[in-house]
């Protein structure tokens, strides 16, 4: 037999292999879909990671029962090329929720704490690859009784937070937050070094009060404290909000007076893949009081969008944002991540700015396309990766 036959063989062995890997998928799915408690999808797809590619093949259930749940990813890679942290079974969440409390393992997107001076829009997707893996999971729970409430978080990266709040009084909401990271971050530079950022801890007190026309004032004080260090940082501000039936809108605006080496919002977006150095802003004695502002609006099932800008004394002027929109067979989401207190260090990528989109098409009742595009800075590997994820998800 010549070599070009026994690749052509082998060709046609493999795609074969594939068939019945599909095939098996359907036929296991299928069986699941008769319960009317459980979705069921496969995927199709392809992913490029920097230099890494791959052919994907994944099995995503969603097991539901009452107010418990489980999703899951089994992912079959074609190839040999896996990009970094391509998991094989991945718990893309599991959850209890009765409306009163609740306990849910899966991602951590958008987290915001009291008024955002100690906690603003952490994410644990942002570091890690386009198609989520365990290690971008998170663990958190609450519980909310008539006056109390208590909520809680802990990561893979080690980051712990508990959060207790008050109704004091029928004018006055009370709120305490804690956050610690026990062993640091450690970011691999563009230059192959590794530096390791040492353990902060974190503690918040706010206040806010209902005010009249759909007003509520608030404040709010933190500390970052570091071994031998601390840094105090203060918040005032208001928002406003509007819900009529298929819109709402949310306006917030706050003024931030910060100490000497307080970073306003220390635990957010970036802070898994490029913290902020504490030494070098430390070593600044420029002042950094400044103000933060943010428009969160909803049209109906069409559109979602928040946005959020800050300026510092000192500093130049960083915007974030994200939005979803839907629209008949389309759906698509975006979002930006720009580093804060830009001027300690460049406004490129390789310094923490995150760039993430994903398109959606409907081609009939069980069956959509969709592309998915990431560019960040990857801190295991020290440089920025561009990645695209492209697959067809059947429902079953």
């Amino acid at each position: 037999m010549t070599n070009g036959k026994r690749f052509q063989g082998f060709k046609v062995s493999r795609f074969r292999g594939l068939l019945f890997v599909v095939w098996v998928l359907v036929l296991v799915s299928s069986s699941f879909a008769s319960s009317s408690l459980t979705d069921n999808t496969i995927s199709l797809g392809y992913i490029k990671a920097g230099s890494s590619e791959v052919g994907a093949i994944s099995w995503q259930p969603d097991f539901r029962l009452g107010m418990w749940g489980v999703g899951l990813d089994i992912n079959i890679p074609v190839g040999n090329n896996k990009p970094e942290g391509y998991d094989t079974v991945v718990f893309r969440y599991a959850e209890f929720n009765d409306g009163m409390k609740g306990l849910r393992y899966g991602l951590l997107d958008g987290y915001t704490w009291g008024h955002g001076l100690l906690m603003k829009n952490y994410s644990s997707r942002n570091a890690g690859p386009i198609a989520q893996n365990n290690n971008q999971t998170a663990f958190k729970g609450y519980f909310n009784a008539e006056r109390v409430g208590i909520e809680f978080f802990t990561t893979w990266s080690h980051l712990y937070g508990l959060r207790l709040t008050e109704r004091a009084h029928q004018m006055l909401i009370l709120g305490q937050s804690y956050i610690s990271d026990a062993d640091g971050v450690s970011v691999k530079n563009t230059d192959g070094t590794t530096t390791t950022y040492p353990s902060v801890s974190g503690l918040a007190i706010d206040a806010s009060v209902p005010l009249p026309m759909n007003f509520i004032g608030y404040t709010e004080t933190a500390a970052l404290m570091t071994s031998g260090n601390s840094a105090i940082g203060s918040t005032i501000g208001i928002n406003w909000g509007f819900n009529a039936l298929a819109f709402a809108a949310l306006f917030d605006v706050g003024y931030r007076v910060n100490g000497k080496n307080f970073v306003p919002g220390y635990f957010n977006g970036g802070y898994e893949t490029n913290p902020i150095n504490l030494i070098s802003y430390e070593a600044s004695s420029k002042e950094k009081n400044g103000y933060i502002a943010e428009l969160n609006l909803l049209f109906s099932t069409l559109l979602q969008t928040d946005v959020i800008y800050e300026y510092y004394n000192g500093s130049d002027a960083v915007l974030n944002g994200k939005a979803s929109a839907k629209y008949d067979k389309y759906t698509a989401s975006a979002y930006f991540e720009q580093p804060k207190f830009t001027d300690f260090r460049s406004l490129n990528l390789e310094q923490g700015a995150i760039i993430g989109m994903t398109v959606g098409y409907d081609i009939n009742d069980n069956m959509t396309l969709f592309a998915h595009y990431k560019k960040a800075y990857d801190p295991n590997v020290g440089q920025v990766i561009e990645s695209q994820y492209y697959e067809v998800k059947l429902g079953f």
